[in-house]
């Protein structure tokens, strides 16, 4: 999924057990990936996107529904910035190299960027634009995080920790006597941990430009995309949020980061969870001032999928 992956885990009984628990992991992570990816031709996810302004709908299972019915909510408490089909922008800016795109490439491609281009009914989900595309990558890992959580509790695993790409998810705590203690990357010296947070069943989720940006003329771009403008949101390099699920902690930071440093202090705020930001004002909010033990507080309630 775009990154290094790491797993920890206290197995119910002996090493079979482990390499049970191990297999399954991989297979969900595996087919979680197969199915949303739009790298992988045959995926859901290229499939409707293959069929994009034809006006065929592509079936839909429930758990993929609940994801898309997620997408429509995070839309909507946003006002419109998380978009999933805004990931079309990439085609004018490309962070592989250091090169700003034109204004004129930018606009051609902004009337296939928009929510309102998709279709979801009982006949499953289309895209009405022939240009549209959808890319769920700024849910999916997060989600797979919360799903290797459920499956080791239905496997009997009551301590672990599921890390992928830097967003962490904990089942219980790594002793009875010690949380699991997880640091913060600092953006500007990476892979050190600006500080440490100790979590205990809960999540935490880290958003950030800091790998993924253009350089040009001592001006910074993030590949955080504004999906009205489709110009780079600015100001903010990281967030990290601790919420109950990976899920929730992800796509709050994730919308901090496309509010940007003016909006994003407010918008972390009234979620009621503890955050971290880091920008050119150096770190703000309460995991800054409480560093230590850090209780998971109650997520807000979500209409995605039930991963309890």
């Amino acid at each position: 999924m775009g990154g290094p992956a790491r797993l920890l885990f206290q197995p119910p009984n002996h090493k079979n057990d482990s390499r049970m628990i191990l297999r399954r992991v991989l297979e969900m992570l595996d087919e979680l990936e197969s199915r949303y990816s739009r790298y992988i031709a045959s995926s859901l996810i290229s499939q409707i996107n293959k069929h994009s302004g034809t006006g065929i709908y592509t079936p839909i299972d429930e758990e993929t529904r609940g994801l898309f019915y997620f997408c429509d909510q995070l839309h909507h408490e946003s006002d419109g910035l998380f978009d999933p089909t805004a990931g079309i922008l990439n085609r004018a800016w490309d962070f592989k190299r250091d090169e700003t795109p034109n204004q004129a490439d930018i606009e051609n491609l902004l009337p296939n960027v928009g929510w309102s281009h998709v279709h979801i009914d009982d006949r499953g989900i289309s895209l009405t634009r022939p240009d549209s595309q959808l890319d769920l990558g700024g849910i999916v890992k997060e989600y797979a995080a919360d799903k290797v959580v459920k499956v080791l509790r239905e496997m009997r695993v009551t301590r672990g920790l599921i890390e992928l790409a830097g967003d962490i998810a904990t089942l219980g705590s790594k002793s009875d006597e010690l949380p699991w203690r997880v640091g913060i990357s600092d953006p500007n010296s990476s892979p050190q941990a600006v500080m440490t947070v100790d979590l205990t069943g809960a999540c935490l989720a880290t958003s950030g430009s800091y790998q993924r940006f253009i350089e040009k003329n001592g001006q910074r771009y993030s590949h955080f995309l504004n999906p009205k403008t489709g110009q780079p949101a600015e100001g903010t390099f990281s967030v990290s949020v601790i919420a109950n699920t990976c899920l929730m902690a992800g796509s709050i930071a994730t919308i901090a980061c496309l509010k940007g440093a003016s909006d994003a202090s407010s918008w972390l705020e009234s979620s009621g969870l503890p955050w971290l930001m880091m920008n050119d004002g150096g770190l703000s909010g309460p995991i800054a001032t409480h560093q230590e033990k850090i209780p998971p507080k109650e997520a807000p309630q979500q209409s995605g999928p039930n991963l309890q």
